[in-house]
């Protein structure tokens, strides 16, 4: 009986100690990660002289990645006393290459594979559903950086750390939702080991795919492990605009066969109808091909200059991006913007996007 308890309180600690993070959200971690995130925005060599933010109290910087893509990088740190790692992706910083990955803002599917350029291959898969699919700017950017955090991954495994925190404010919020949902199907087909854990704390992040993706998405993390902490008067969360068209609803809807009931209605009912249907959808049609347009095509000879032998990929027919993943609201009341106002004569277009406005949100948060 006494064997039989001892080996039962040995099992009991092992699967105790093989995974230390715990589902839903943490307020304490989130804050964390948002110091870790203000950190990837600044040189290292530049820490001491920058005191906006705090350094994180738990953690530990080891290391940052070469810069890759558009200007991105990513930085590791390991919990101090804990077997715990944060994968941190940097967000937009000051330069034309950063803002790209932004504006370029076509979709392509959530699965596949594309020859980014001349050495690289990217075999991926994002989402089970087909129809998913992904802003290609900030693909690209989690592509290039995968390389690095693969091996990291793999390192951190073999000195013992299964649990790790993936997090990304801004446009590195963006990266991570699709790092999140790659770095998940990998586990998924057993490319990584099953008793690896991940937990996302997206912050500021804008929208990354379609409802398709978000679907994959919220399946593949539920159950408190993926969360995008918002801002209630930060615009950054509300991109990129979005264009629906009736193509992007479910196989199985009213409009599916719209044009067929019509052509079976009497004159002048069928005329009527066909008009006030190519009124309403033919309007988003349009506004999703020269969204497909300008935003993917045009912009793509601009990624040309800055990423050599960049190869165009196939877009995805629809520009219907949705908000993702379980939101927690920081919520901008009277208190908050007696600190940060919008009554200003020059606004700054950033002031309710920074760490540190998310920081007095947060701090606030029961």
């Amino acid at each position: 009986m006494n064997r039989a308890f001892f080996l039962f309180f040995i099992v009991l600690s092992c699967h105790m100690s093989a995974q230390l993070l715990k589902p839903g959200f943490d307020k304490s971690e989130y804050i964390q990660t948002l110091k870790i995130n203000y950190k990837a925005h600044i040189p290292v060599s530049e820490w001491d002289k920058n005191k906006t933010l705090s350094s994180p109290e738990n953690f530990n910087f080891v290391y940052r990645s070469p810069v890759v893509a558009f200007d991105n990088i990513w930085d590791l740190w390991i919990h101090k006393s804990e077997k715990i790692a944060v994968i941190a992706v940097q967000g937009s910083v000051q330069t034309e290459a950063s803002f790209l990955a932004n504006l370029y803002a076509a979709m392509i599917p959530a699965q596949g594979e594309l020859q980014l350029d001349d050495q690289f291959l990217f075999k991926y898969k994002l989402a089970e559903n087909p129809r998913a699919a992904v802003q290609v700017g900030w693909f690209v950017a989690m592509a290039y950086l995968s390389k690095t955090i693969e091996a990291k991954i793999d390192s951190c495994y073999k000195a013992g750390i299964k649990d790790f925190i993936l997090t990304g404010h801004s446009q590195g919020g963006g990266i991570t939702f699709m790092l999140n949902a790659y770095l998940e199907n990998l586990k998924l087909s057993k490319k990584l080991p099953q008793d690896i854990s991940f937990k996302t704390y997206c912050s500021a992040g804008p929208k990354p795919g379609n409802l398709f993706f978000a679907y994959d998405y919220e399946h593949i993390t539920a159950g408190g492990w993926a969360y995008n902490v918002v801002n209630t008067a930060d615009w950054v969360p509300d991109v990129p605009f979005s264009v629906q068209t009736v193509n992007d609803f479910t196989a199985v809807n009213p409009f599916q066969g719209a044009k067929a009931m019509i052509k079976k209605q009497k004159f002048p009912a069928n005329v009527a109808l066909k008009y006030a249907y190519n009124q309403l959808s033919k309007p988003s049609f349009k506004a999703q091909k020269n969204y497909e347009k300008y935003l993917g095509k045009m912009v793509s000879k601009a990624v040309k200059k800055q990423i050599p032998n960049f190869n165009t990929p196939e877009y995805f027919q629809s520009n219907y991006y949705v908000r993702t993943g379980n939101t927690v609201v920081l919520y901008a009341d009277e208190e908050y913007f007696k600190l940060f106002s919008n009554e200003s004569d020059n606004p700054n277009i950033w002031q309710h996007h920074l760490p540190q406005q998310y920081l007095f949100l947060a701090e606030k948060l029961k």
